[in-house]
């Protein structure tokens, strides 16, 4: 909102006279809704891909949820989210490689994108009763990753300076909400007045309009580089690490909430409109989130976004639960939607600031696959137990309150744990080089456990002596790299080691 207000500021007095009011306040709401020119087409691609997705959404809930008992949708629910747990799983090996190395570009893998779920539309459209609607559903699942992995990672190209980013990502996420508010007031009554097939069938038809939008991105957008190795460094710094892990608890929450209440709210004999205004609380809150982030942005950090985001969910959930309505439900689903949408803006603020160049396809895959996870996992828990909505509020309150908690200790520890006589750098290196391969990530713990031997070459070097000799390299990464990163961390360990103790 501060971006549409400055700009009629800034269109006001000195603007030219042959120019109407009313076509600067045009032009001012056009920025603030699509952005310049260069973003302006991917932002009206990523709105047609929110209809879109909202045609595909209402057709699978309502064929899924709603036109059976509560105690018949969980199972079919429960399916359909264990399936939807597939494509995040393979998002990370297999989507973020093709997003990167695809020939043409990231818009090219967009428009590929909307043609192939045009497709699968159609096909699952003459499949809602048969056993391909699972394995249809799941591919429309999988490509629409892969555009959200192409979307993330080209939307840098077209910012011109890098301090707009936080901006330009909420614009994509405030107009895409719009249009997906616009696409539902049509995709509800069409499914309530014909079938899930006919909704369907207008959700393959705004799929190909997307792909003639993606189009239009080529002209803008140019095939990014590849990725240095160095590149994934820039993951494992603690403020990163814990705002990923900070947004995966508020994904969590909003995913267990959305689903526990759906169907703790059927079993109740809630009539439909209370479960609809608890979704519209939702993506109202997700709503404000984007227009009040960057000017959250501009007073607090990152880190303090997501404190604010955190502590205030808690105290508001807490209090929800202690005095449960109607009423406190739906303000708890908005502060809710509210909290996850500006902590998505800090992630993406922090990614920005200090791991720009994992904004690639392979890199920002692992962690798309990570949020993703989190949220389906929540909703399969919400799905699998049978509890009254109070009870679910207070659970979830209870939920943000350790996760409040965990943020302010890890806070804190950022902060103040700092030791005047710290180990030193080439040690903790290779710590986290271990820690990496532990988890399996061995080519980033060969960079890591390198950078080691690198950092314990310098300091000697400044001290007078030379310690190069048996220096580790990167190499190519041929062969099994689990050995590799084994025989590469033995390695650095035995030259710094000796030394560790001069520093």
């Amino acid at each position: 909102m501060n971006e549409l207000v400055d700009q009629l500021m800034a269109d006001g007095p000195n603007s030219s006279r042959s120019t109407s009011r009313s076509s600067r306040i045009g032009h001012s709401i056009r920025i603030w809704l699509l952005g310049p020119d260069r973003q302006s087409r991917l932002t009206i691609t990523h709105c047609i891909h929110s209809a879109a997705e909202t045609f595909f959404i209402v057709s699978m809930a309502g064929s899924i949820f709603f036109n059976v008992s509560a105690d018949a949708a969980r199972p079919r629910v429960l399916l359909y989210l264990v399936v939807t747990l597939v494509p995040f799983l393979i998002m990370a090996p297999l989507v973020g490689p093709i997003v990167d190395r695809v020939r043409g570009g990231l818009a090219t893998t967009m428009i590929a994108s909307f043609v192939t779920r045009a497709v699968l539309a159609l096909l699952l459209a003459e499949n809602l009763r048969t056993l391909l609607l699972f394995p249809l559903a799941f591919g429309i699942l999988v490509v629409a990753k892969t555009y959200s992995v192409s979307r993330n990672a080209l939307l840098p190209a077209l910012v011109d300076d890098l301090a707009d980013l936080v901006s330009a990502n909420a614009r994509l996420s405030r107009s895409a909400t719009l249009a997906g508010g616009a696409a539902a007031l049509l995709a509800v009554p069409m499914f309530t007045t014909t079938s899930g097939a006919w909704t369907l069938r207008v959700g393959a038809l705004v799929y190909v309009v997307g792909a003639f939008a993606a189009y239009r991105v080529r002209a803008v957008a140019q095939p990014i580089e590849s990725i240095e190795p160095d590149a994934l460094l820039e993951l494992v710094r603690p403020d990163v690490s814990s705002a990923v892990w900070d947004m995966m608890a508020l994904r969590a929450a909003i995913g267990f909430a959305i689903f526990q209440f759906g169907f703790s709210l059927r079993s109740d004999g809630e009539p439909a409109w209370v479960f609809g205004l608890v979704i519209l609380a939702s993506g109202v809150g997700g709503f404000v989130g984007t227009v009040v982030s960057g000017y959250l942005r501009r007073h607090l950090t990152e880190h303090s976004m997501f404190t604010a985001a955190l502590v205030g969910t808690a105290v508001v959930t807490g209090l929800s639960g202690l005095a449960f309505n109607r009423a406190t439900l739906v303000i708890t689903i908005f502060v809710l939607g509210l909290a996850v949408s500006v902590g998505r803006r800090a992630l993406d603020a922090t990614i920005q600031t200090h791991a720009p160049h994992a904004r690639r396809g392979q890199v920002y895959a692992g962690l798309e696959t990570r949020l993703e996870l989190a949220w389906v996992a929540a909703a399969v828990l919400a799905v699998a137990i049978r509890i009254a909505s109070w009870i679910g509020v207070l659970t979830l309150a209870g939920f943000l309150a350790v996760v409040a908690i965990i943020h302010l200790r890890r806070r804190s520890g950022l902060d103040i744990l700092r030791p005047v006589v710290a180990i030193p750098l080439p040690e903790r290196l290779l710590l986290r080089a271990e820690t990496l391969a532990e988890h399996g990530y061995y080519d980033e713990a060969i960079i890591v456990a390198q950078a080691a031997v690198e950092a314990d070459a310098a300091g000697h070097s400044k001290a007078g002596s030379d310690h190069s000799e048996g220096r580790v390299t990167l190499g190519s990464f041929s062969g099994n790299l689990r050995i590799e990163a084994a025989a590469c961390i033995e390695q650095a360990r035995r030259q710094v080691e000796p030394h560790s103790g001069d520093q």
